[in-house]
């Protein structure tokens, strides 16, 4: 039997990945200000070119190089590109070009600190739904067959040791093991809002370059802390707060980055200066 527990964790896992970011989305574009206005208009359109960048950049570029061309190449380029370090930087260059650029594209005139928050919330909430969402749904459904008695029908098409594998692993493991990817992508959320918006200032401010190279470093270095903390063997509760101490500071950072827009939140977006 799955543990009860386990399967509430994985529900509220599920949530978080769907429900944080649309539910802030949510209450962004119901603000209003003190004469009735809508505080943050047009908010959507950044929270889409968010999640185009996301699906751009990982789902139908890197992973597929990652796990269909990189096995191909001649050695050592293989273990070399796959390694940890190789992998956190990639998915950090990959991300933060994908973003620049869609910036740059389709957010000409969309260049107040709530379009970096938004852009943000849609990149980090589209891979919190990809990568973790649907796995979390897909644990809750095997964990009610077992539950209900039906698990060998499923090992049945499943090969003896995967069906293994896979049981184990819904069964035996710890019911926290099952919040923690909520709770990283909570950390997550919070990474690509600061890179969002970093790099948003950098156009702002014809700092673009410079901008994406400091969002690239930012990423990168948010992953292999978590990589890195993983493969020396470190406890998953104690990679969890290490990252969730990180996003703390960034929220710091995240808060005090208003002065680098328009301090007016309800003002009327400005063109798009030149990258200088």
């Amino acid at each position: 039997m799955v543990p009860i527990l386990s399967i509430v964790f994985m529900a509220l896992t599920a949530l978080i990945c769907l429900a944080v970011p649309v539910g802030a989305m949510a209450w962004i574009w119901s603000r209003r200000s003190p004469d009735g206005t809508q505080r943050w208009p047009r908010v959507w359109r950044a929270f889409g070119v968010g999640v185009l960048s996301f699906v751009i950049s990982q789902v139908l570029t890197r992973l597929p190089l990652m796990s269909l061309v990189v096995p191909q190449l001649p050695e050592p380029w293989p273990g070399l590109l796959l390694s940890g370090p190789a992998a956190s930087f990639s998915a950090a260059l990959f991300e933060e070009t994908g973003r620049l650029l869609l910036m740059l594209w389709l957010m000409k005139a969309f260049h107040r600190w709530i379009d970096g928050v938004s852009f943000g919330l849609g990149h980090g909430g589209i891979e919190a739904v990809l990568l973790v969402g649907t796995a979390s749904v897909n644990n809750m459904v095997i964990a009610g067959i077992i539950n209900a008695g039906g698990w060998d029908t499923v090992a049945a098409t499943l090969p003896p040791e995967a069906a293994e594998q896979l049981h184990s692993a819904l069964v035996d493991a710890s019911p926290w093991v099952f919040l923690l990817g909520g709770i990283e992508r909570l950390a997550a959320i919070t990474l690509h809002i600061a890179c969002s918006l970093l790099v948003l200032a950098g156009i702002v401010h014809g700092r673009a370059f410079a901008a994406w190279l400091a969002a690239v470093l930012l990423h990168g270095f948010f992953n292999l802390v978590a990589v890195g903390l993983i493969q020396a063997g470190v406890h998953m509760l104690a990679v969890e707060a290490a990252l969730i101490g990180i996003a703390a500071a960034l929220w710091l950072g995240i808060l005090a980055s208003r002065r680098w827009f328009d301090p007016r939140p309800g003002s009327e977006v400005a063109p798009a200066p030149g990258l200088g």
